[in-house]
């Protein structure tokens, strides 16, 4: 297994995975090169979809540990899954905006119909009897 960041998130689609997931820190490494493509290749349009399911694979690896505590410190590997799937949930969604963001856009108004008469104010208004 091997792991790079080469801080080049704009370059990379890997080193912009491993940023969206905070797996940047060659000392606490998350997810090998192997498996960050693996999530790339899942979903080669979508980098926020790669990155939620690579965030729900580091979240079960931290559910899957030992919760330990020394004295005071205390190691809660579920904190962090938690933290991670928070994170899956975030990632999704903005990959939900952007493809309602992306169909409002392309609404074509009907032959004859102009924008600016698809978002102009009521025709009629309402008034009170005398």
């Amino acid at each position: 297994m091997t792991w790079t960041y080469t801080n080049n998130p704009g370059g990379s689609n890997k080193d912009a995975l491993r940023l969206a997931v905070g797996d940047t820190n060659q000392e606490d490494q998350r997810l090998s090169d192997e498996e960050v493509n693996h999530f790339l290749s899942l979903y080669p349009e979508s980098l926020n979809l790669a990155a939620a399911d690579a965030a729900e694979a580091i979240a079960a690896r931290y559910s899957s540990m030992v919760v330990s505590s020394v004295g005071d410190l205390d190691n809660s590997p579920h904190l962090k899954a938690e933290y991670y799937l928070k994170l899956a949930r975030q990632l999704r969604s903005r990959e939900v905006v952007a493809v309602v963001e992306e169909a409002e856009e392309s609404i074509v108004a009907a032959p004859g119909c102009s924008s600016d008469a698809l978002h102009r104010g009521a025709i009629f208004k309402r008034e009170s009897g005398l």
